[in-house]
């Protein structure tokens, strides 16, 4: 059904796109007046990602393949208070068929929801459909755009606005991704949600406060040998920060967990502080100090979870640009710097130091994949050094982008004794192209 969908969208854009070619110059006003019922854009992306070493090992075990993602979207504003929005894409990797974690989709409906509003100057806005969810850094709740997929919800989100703040109630159901042929897996995924916002206009401080119920139909066992149930789990938290164009800038995050991991009672925090300075000028450098921690679970068989849930996230960009480490059972110490040595050229450098916040608890990877664990905590917590490179070369205003970046993960303690000794490396080359 969701290829059916695509098709015909794209079937609809191909019938839509030669009309518009078709307008004279001397109709400017009546063209004006089609765009702003209507908006045609798309979005094309092909990014080529290297990798060796990933299992840590002696042995050659290097990697590639291309990832590429089309996205083709249409705006429709059917009435003053009511538009239509619907996106679909088409993904494909060449040369990641042996990768069973990674997706190959082809053609997907990925967005398609309506927004009302009571009136034109309503301050409340109801968005039902299949939609992204993205609300702070995108730590706990994000679109994950970096993935050649993405993630969306089928969602209802309802907002209120008034003056500076926004309160959002919402309640999503993720979006089954699988490769083709795969079975469905058992158990929804549903997030219920409110988040309020405070953004004053003018000003480079924000305040978000959150309270979000997560439910997993997938039954889990317990860590005591307990029968298998499903999961519910509140998290609630807030956000403060102050980012200015120039001058010192500053975030913190905290958030509190508690509800059941299957029958395993959960208990568990995560905090986020970062500060730094951004300098004005023609090279505009700027430096931030940032420390993440999430709780892990120090004793894997009492029957009582500990480590941090981190929901629907956009790990990418926080822990590591290799996707080696994710908000849980976590200590990450990071220093960035950043410049423009050209107005079409922007460069950046990380450095990470990752320790595992419980001895006993797993090291798993962004997605939540186990890629280290000792159960006796006998490896120590010591998990090792990230170095990060990014550059980005906007070539052609909004429209055209490249961006390349290169990681080297230095094993430490635990790394060499749970998974092997040899430096990990992650390239990737990316062109986005955007009309």
């Amino acid at each position: 059904m969701a290829r059916f969908w695509s098709a015909a969208l794209v079937a609809l854009l191909l019938l839509l796109i030669p009309g518009s070619l078709k307008a004279e110059e001397d109709d400017a006003a009546k063209e004006t007046q089609k765009a702003e019922q209507w908006k045609i854009s798309a979005e094309l992306r092909w990014r080529g990602e290297f990798r060796d070493n990933t299992d840590f090992q002696p042995a050659d075990d290097f990697d590639a393949f291309l990832g590429q993602r089309i996205r083709l979207r249409l705006l429709l504003r059917a009435h003053k208070r009511l538009s239509f929005f619907v996106e679909g894409q088409d993904v494909w990797l060449f040369g990641a068929e042996r990768d069973k974690v990674i997706h190959n989709l082809a053609t997907n409906l990925y967005q398609a929801y309506a927004d009302w509003s009571l009136a034109a100057s309503s301050p409340w806005q109801l968005r039902a459909g299949r939609q992204e969810l993205i609300y702070g850094k995108e730590r706990l709740v994000g679109a994950f755009a970096w993935d050649n997929v993405g993630r969306s919800f089928d969602a209802a989100r309802l907002r209120y606005t008034r003056s500076a703040w926004t309160v959002d109630g919402f309640w999503g159901r993720l979006v089954d991704v699988r490769r083709a042929g795969a079975p469905h897996r058992p158990g929804h995924r549903d997030l219920y949600g409110v988040y309020l916002s405070q953004a004053p206009k003018g000003s480079a401080r924000r305040t978000e406060f959150y309270s979000l119920f997560f439910h997993d139909g997938l039954r889990t066992a317990g860590e005591a040998s307990r029968p298998a149930e499903t999961t519910g789990i509140v998290t609630l938290g807030f956000r403060r920060e102050h980012a200015p164009a120039t001058g010192f800038r500053y975030e913190v995050e905290n958030a509190w967990q508690f509800g059941e991991r299957g029958p395993d009672g959960h208990r568990a925090a995560a905090l986020v502080a970062s500060a730094g300075y951004a300098w004005g000028g023609r090279w505009r450098p700027a430096v931030s100090f940032e420390y993440d921690f999430a709780t892990g679970d120090n004793n894997p068989s009492d029957g009582d979870s500990r480590e941090f849930e981190n929901l629907f996230p956009t790990n990418h960009p926080y822990y590591g640009y290799a996707d080696l480490v994710g908000l849980r059972n976590l200590h990450d110490l990071r220093v960035t710097a950043s410049a423009r040595p050209h107005a079409r050229l922007a460069v950046q450098a990380d450095y990470h130091r990752f320790l595992l916040a419980s001895s006993r608890g797993p090291w798993k990877n962004a997605g939540g994949r186990v890629l280290g664990l000792d159960p006796t905590g006998a490896a120590g917590r010591d998990l090792g050094q990230e170095f990060d490179l990014t550059v980005s070369v906007p070539l052609w205003e909004q429209h055209l982008a490249l961006q390349g970046g290169y990681s080297i993960f230095l094993p430490g303690r635990f790394a060499i004794r749970t998974r092997g000794p040899e430096t990990h490396h992650f390239a990737y080359l990316q062109t986005t192209l955007r009309f």
